[in-house]
């Protein structure tokens, strides 16, 4: 578990809360079919939420550069188009605080698309950063006015360590399968769901960490992740 504070600037328009499993997208598939898809459920719950309480409204004329001249800001005050090349710095007014070995991560929301504007990532050291959460997103269209609805996921922030992570190698090595009992099982594997898939039901295999006889093969790190927020400039637990 990673200690992380929040201090809350005043004026601040910049809402965090836990990322939901719901999306639109999802909603529309046939049956809610993609909520049985148990690695992009999980995905859409890593990290938290961060929404504005206003609507954000920009313009971009097409011209990239580095000057503030080309990006017309409408709301929210306190944005700055000074980056130029098409995106807008978001003031959050929310200056995070994590121990040495613990980093932000923000990135486009988890699983959420648009067309009109996407989130740049970025990483800080949040140990000694003492600023507010940089946040900055890019049209995607020129001479089309981009409205971001107030309430609209903006970025999933992430807590990494960047100290754990460092030095890490991936080792790639030869596949090895002499008596072909791993093709054989996957083989089977596969066989049996196209059956279940086929009669319109789901195998929830991989959820329940089994293979097609219901033998367990392992488990997950964590399989029902909870996150939340302890607001204490409104007394409220999220």
């Amino acid at each position: 578990m990673y200690n992380i504070t929040v201090e809350k600037m005043p004026g601040c328009v910049f809402e965090i809360k836990p990322m939901s499993i719901k999306r639109d997208w999802m909603d529309a598939t046939s049956e809610n079919h993609a909520y049985r898809c148990f690695p992009v459920t999980q995905a859409n719950v890593i990290g938290w939420n961060l929404t504005c309480t206003k609507d954000i409204e920009f313009e971009w004329d097409g011209i990239n550069d580095q000057t503030d001249q080309h990006v017309k800001i409408f709301s929210p005050e306190g944005s700055y188009a000074g980056r130029g090349q098409s995106s807008i710095s978001l003031n959050t007014s929310l200056v995070f605080r994590t121990d040495a070995d613990v980093s932000i991560w923000t990135i486009n929301p988890v699983n959420y698309f648009s067309e009109d504007f996407e989130t740049m990532s970025n990483l800080i050291s949040t140990s000694f950063y003492s600023n507010p959460l940089p946040l900055a997103i890019k049209a995607k269209k020129a001479n089309q006015r981009v409205v971001i609805k107030s309430g609209t996921p903006i970025a999933t922030i992430v807590p990494i360590s960047l100290t754990n992570l460092n030095n890490t190698a991936i080792e790639i090595i030869e596949y090895k399968d002499e008596d072909r009992s791993k093709e054989k099982a996957n083989i089977a594997y596969g066989d049996a769901a196209q059956e279940v898939n086929k009669s319109g039901q789901w195998t929830d295999w991989y959820r329940d960490a089994v293979n097609e006889k219901a033998e367990s093969i392992g488990s997950h790190e964590v399989k029902a992740l909870k996150l939340s927020v302890k607001d204490n400039t409104k007394g409220d637990i999220i």
